[in-house]
């Protein structure tokens, strides 16, 4: 977004409420105090009220530069932006100064005002240091964000997976008692099958030595059958 589009925005004291926000932390108001010289505090441009329909124009070197950017009085040469904070510098050709910008969110937070260009150019390089710095803060915090909502996203895959895992031991756990039971069961079955073979080996046994001692009777009767045949034969024979 360039200074440009700030055209026609009301200043509500957005410098204060940034350095509200970030001011919180110690380290990023020494590095303020280390870049500018002065405290977080100190940049703030101070809040001004809402202006109704009839109230004057706000003053001071902020509203002047809102002011030459509506009438396009102002060229833009330098923009740099670090998250949502940026730094402008701005060229006023009537009387060849220079306008150094430090915004936040499209929304001026200082203005500074210089005839000589160098110095112009040194302030808008600390300034655009000083917008890393803010920036710095905020980065980290949507790394942050951006590192928990992946860790939970993780927790929340890592939780799916754990239940279907239990679901799947519970099932196995279920299978083995079952498979279990059924193996005793089947031992029990191999068991009762075992002194059946036994028995019927046994009773097999018995009645083939019932039939061999069938046998053994039915040859010496027909033995003795046929010797009786035999004899009478002979007897007959010998008569004749």
């Amino acid at each position: 977004m360039k200074i440009s589009d700030c055209r026609g925005r009301l200043w509500l004291g957005v410098g204060v409420a940034c350095l509200a926000a970030w001011g919180t932390s110690a380290m990023a108001a020494d590095a303020v105090r280390d870049v500018t010289g002065a405290t977080p505090a100190q940049l703030a441009a101070p809040a001004v009220p809402a202006q109704s329909a009839t109230a004057p124009a706000a003053s001071g070197t902020i509203q002047e530069l809102r002011d030459r950017i509506q009438n396009k009085e102002v060229t833009e040469l330098r923009t740099t932006y670090n998250g949502r904070y940026g730094a402008s510098l701005l060229f006023y050709p009537q009387t060849l100064g220079y306008y150094v910008a430090l915004f936040h969110e499209g929304q001026f937070w200082r203005v500074v005002k210089v005839s000589n260009e160098k110095k112009a150019e040194s302030l808008y390089a600390d300034f655009v240091h000083q917008t890393q710095v803010l920036a710095d803060v905020e980065i980290n915090r949507i790394k942050l964000e951006a590192q928990k909502a992946m860790i939970e996203r993780q927790l929340a895959e890592s939780e799916t997976r754990l239940n279907a895992v239990q679901n799947d031991l519970s099932i196995q756990r279920q299978q083995e008692q079952a498979l279990a039971q059924n193996q005793q069961a089947v031992r029990e079955q191999a068991a009762a099958l075992e002194t059946e073979r036994s028995a019927a080996r046994i009773r097999l046994t018995d009645v083939q030595g019932q039939i061999r001692s069938l046998e053994a009777q039915q040859n010496t009767v027909d033995s003795e059958l046929v010797r009786s045949v035999k004899g009478s034969t002979k007897k007959t024979t010998r008569r004749r």
